[in-house]
């Protein structure tokens, strides 16, 4: 495990000090435990960043699709299927 030196306002000092001893840690596991949490919180923004890219890109395709094709009743052609599938079927 790596020592590390870090420079910050005694204000803030003072309040990690604080935060720590209310969940009784040391300070360096305090902190280890806030960078992890920062860390995964930043991770979990990217994913739902890439995610909504994703999702407004297949958005846009399906724009082009719509613009290219026309006009569709999806739901009308689902019904269609079903009702096909029920003739066969009875």
């Amino acid at each position: 495990m790596a020592r590390i030196n870090v420079m910050m306002p005694d204000d803030i000092l003072e309040t990690v000090d604080h935060a720590a001893t209310e969940e009784r840690l040391s300070r360096s596991a305090w902190l280890q435990k806030a960078a992890r949490r920062y860390l995964e919180t930043k991770r979990l923004e990217q994913e739902a960043l890439a995610r909504k890219q994703r999702m407004q890109n297949a958005a846009a395709k399906m724009d082009v699709l719509a613009d290219t094709f026309g006009k569709w009743d999806g739901v009308g052609t689902i019904r269609r299927f079903r009702d096909q599938r029920t003739e066969r079927n009875p």
